[in-house]
């Protein structure tokens, strides 16, 4: 209970409302958060145990100390009253006792309020209570409720027993005679004082509160420094993730340089397949490696020789088959990279036609991934509506009719039908914008998708 209370307060806190589970930020902030909590608790139980049974045992031993100190000056007035004449173990003994009870002891932690002497032949000499103390018909019950056997080895007893709430200490010590043989048991129950108890509870409540003090202490320094860490470690992401974006749109570029294309037409078919995407609900992280791979859908053409890529006319059978290549030559380039992989479905699968009539592998339908299907589409409706060295632009409404046309033989028919529902406003916010204006917009579409800091790390 105690430990969902901590949950439900530590949740209000900013810093805890992340629902990203595999993040880095909800591990730090909430899983660990969680974990130092409880091995704190748990530390805390385990060291308040260590203390209590060191403290108890230090108490206890002092009392045993106190209680084997006075057996051994009653025995000693017992052998001592033995040596004069006439005198039997009972009678010495119950004169021993009672010169005990004079003797001016200190009394802080306890007194014996039990006396019983036990004879091997004989049985029990003496049986006597104290009964100036107050709780004494409570020893009274205990002795008269407990079976107790003495051993005939000589052996000690020394234990702690707890009546009604309070504390004695049972002690059961041999007799020897002066031929050094065991007669007899002296049996005792030694009451230690409220002062004494009060005094254990202290130690132990003061030692487990320093205890858990430096555990939290040294929990509460640690926690910052992991924390400050991990921000560096999201510092160095950032660094890291902005590198390769940049590497993308310089390689993507370069691609469309040697290709005589530009700068906007990437920047274009990106935000056009982005928007697509987002029309049909696709997941931000499908989303990123459309991103990759409308950057990079050409990569190939790199290992495709000029007099082919930059030929004037059309190509020739043979001429074409190694354009064709470059597909599986952009897939060889990004597989080299585990960042750029992901870029794979739209590298291979964007020469691919919905009726099974593209290239490389002739896949049909679902067969071809979906980034792929939108890139199509993305990337055929910016080459219509664009001006080109060989060609004019089309109208919005002259491209619509073409790709309408080409709807279930080239392109995804269900994709189409949401194109529709944005082409128009598409074309009016991409028309006439220069690089510098669609790199605006394509910076915001990466900052949204290409999370950075410690919510894009992963554990």
């Amino acid at each position: 209970m105690a430990f969902k209370k901590i949950k439900m307060i530590l949740q209000k806190f900013p810093f805890m409302k992340t629902n990203k589970k595999g993040s880095l930020k909800y591990f730090v902030y909430v899983v660990l958060t969680r974990r130092i909590l409880l091995v704190t608790l748990l530390f805390s139980l385990v060291l308040s145990a260590i203390v209590h049974i060191s403290v108890n045992n230090d108490l206890y031993d002092r009392v045993f100390i106190t209680a084997h100190n006075r057996f051994e000056t009653l025995r000693a007035r017992t052998n001592e009253y033995r040596e004069k004449e006439g005198v039997s173990l009972q009678q010495a003994m119950d004169q021993a006792i009672s010169a005990l009870s004079l003797i001016q002891y200190d009394k802080s932690i306890g007194i014996f309020v039990y006396y019983q002497i036990n004879s091997l032949n004989e049985g029990t000499l003496i049986d006597r209570y104290d009964d100036n103390y107050p709780d004494i018909d409570r020893i009274k019950r205990y002795i008269a409720d407990t079976q107790f056997q003495f051993s005939k080895d000589g052996s000690t007893l020394q234990e702690i027993v707890k009546l009604d709430g309070y504390s004695y200490v049972h002690l059961v010590m041999p007799l020897y005679n002066k031929t050094g043989n065991l007669i007899g048991h002296l049996r005792t129950m030694f009451s230690l004082t409220q002062s004494t108890m009060d005094q254990l509870k202290g130690e132990v409540y003061a030692t487990i509160f320093y205890a858990v003090l430096i555990v939290i202490l040294t929990t509460a320094i640690l926690y910052p420094v992991i924390v400050n860490l991990t921000r560096k470690l999201a510092a160095f992401s950032i660094d890291l993730l902005d590198s390769n974006i940049e590497t993308l749109r310089v390689l993507g570029n370069a691609i469309a340089k040697r290709d005589s294309d530009t700068n906007s037409h990437n920047y274009r078919v990106t935000i056009i397949a982005v928007r697509l995407a987002e029309k049909v609900n696709l997941p931000s992280q499908q989303i990123e490696s459309l991103i990759k791979g409308a950057f990079l859908h050409d990569v190939g053409k790199i290992g495709i020789s000029d007099n082919i890529l930059l030929k004037p006319g059309k190509l020739t059978e043979s001429e074409f088959a190694l354009m064709k290549t470059h597909v599986e030559k952009g897939l060889e380039i990004i597989s080299r990279s585990k960042w750029l992989s992901d870029a794979k479905d739209v590298v291979g699968g964007h020469h691919e036609k919905y009726d099974g009539s593209g290239y490389p592998h002739g896949l049909r339908s679902d067969q071809i991934p979906i980034n792929a299907r939108i890139f199509a589409i993305s990337d055929v409706f910016d080459a219509l509506t664009s001006r080109r060295p060989y060609k004019k632009a089309f109208t919005f409404e002259e491209t619509m009719k073409i790709v309408m046309e080409k709807s279930g033989t080239h392109f995804d028919p269900e994709l189409i039908d949401h194109f529709k529902l944005i082409s128009a406003k598409l074309y009016q916010e991409l028309i006439n914008k220069d690089d510098e204006a669609l790199r605006k917009i394509l910076h915001g579409i990466i900052q949204k998708y290409f999370s950075t800091g410690i919510d894009s790390l992963s554990y």
